[in-house]
């Protein structure tokens, strides 16, 4: 399509919708995590189109800035952008610029706010998923409270390969818009559920994973076990660390990662991206099959 036909697809697809609107104050609430659905999470942008398209992931409403679609300001791969997702979503709105500003979270604004459903995964469709692969890696975090840090722990373990993500003690909604944005798409593409701790310990013994425990009491480095089989990766609590109960999980190990000056420890997204690498790169080298 040329521009004029792009444009066109838009506003046919497309409803007006007021700054005062149900569906711009919805989306606001849903950034501010007023929303009791915890399935429901808005990427801010349009860098997730593809991955949302390309997972199939259900998407309820669709807003982008109508001040400067209508100003005749965007290039053609917006468009494009715009028109596949207006195509995709359930609904498609177009909105001022000063809904925007409402809606988002950040000084500097964003433009397009997509609201999707995210999937919805329990510790059966896991085993289901994993069945016959013994050469699997997990990770679970355990009490942590700052979004930015579990959008950023599931983006550098996708990266490392990772085939799933368990919360447990939840501190945060996954479907915060912080957490999304820091994740890259990880929190939506990966399958990451939320369970009880004494239920992912017995479902983790039970499945054969050696859990590989990142504590500050450990004495052996991340670099010295051997991360072959099945391994969950279990990452603790900004302030206190992982439950002690971890260190009593049949087949556990404890690891450190070696500090050279004068601080004890890393920040734990940093701490879990080496150990995930570490691990990712033993298990699947350069490439993951």
């Amino acid at each position: 399509m040329d521009i004029k036909q792009l444009k066109n697809s838009i506003i046919l697809s497309s409803s007006i919708c007021g700054i005062s609107s149900d569906e711009v104050q919805f989306a606001k609430n849903l950034v501010d995590n007023k929303v009791k659905n915890t399935n429901l999470f808005v990427c801010e942008g349009l860098w997730a189109v593809d991955k949302l398209i390309e997972k199939n992931i259900k998407v309820t409403h669709f807003f982008y800035n109508s001040d400067k679609f209508n100003a005749d300001k965007l290039d053609e791969k917006t468009l494009e952008k715009i028109a596949k997702m207006s195509n995709f979503a359930d609904k498609t709105y177009a909105i001022s610029e000063k809904a925007c500003k409402k809606i988002s979270d950040r000084d500097g604004y964003d433009e397009y706010f997509i609201i999707a459903e995210a999937k919805k995964y329990t510790l059966e469709d896991i085993e289901n998923l994993i069945d016959g692969n013994n050469n699997v890696l997990a990770i679970v975090m355990d009490g942590l409270e700052q979004p930015g840090n579990i959008g950023a722990i599931l983006r550098s373990f996708d990266c490392a390969g990772g085939d799933f993500a368990i919360v447990t003690n939840k501190q945060a909604k996954l479907g915060n818009s912080r957490l999304v944005r820091s994740s890259l798409g990880a929190s939506f593409m990966l399958p990451v559920l939320e369970a009880d701790i004494d239920t992912v310990q017995d479902w983790l013994v039970k499945n054969n994973f050696k859990c590989v425990i990142t504590d500050l009491q450990a004495k052996k480095s991340y670099r010295e076990i051997d991360y072959t089989g099945r391994i969950a990766i279990i990452s603790g609590n900004e302030h206190t660390g992982i439950s002690a109960s971890w260190r009593e999980v049949k087949n556990a190990q404890s690891i450190i990662i070696p500090m050279l000056g004068s601080c004890e420890s890393l920040n734990v997204g940093f701490a879990s991206t080496l150990v995930s690498y570490e691990a990712g790169l033993q298990k699947f080298g350069n490439k993951k099959n």
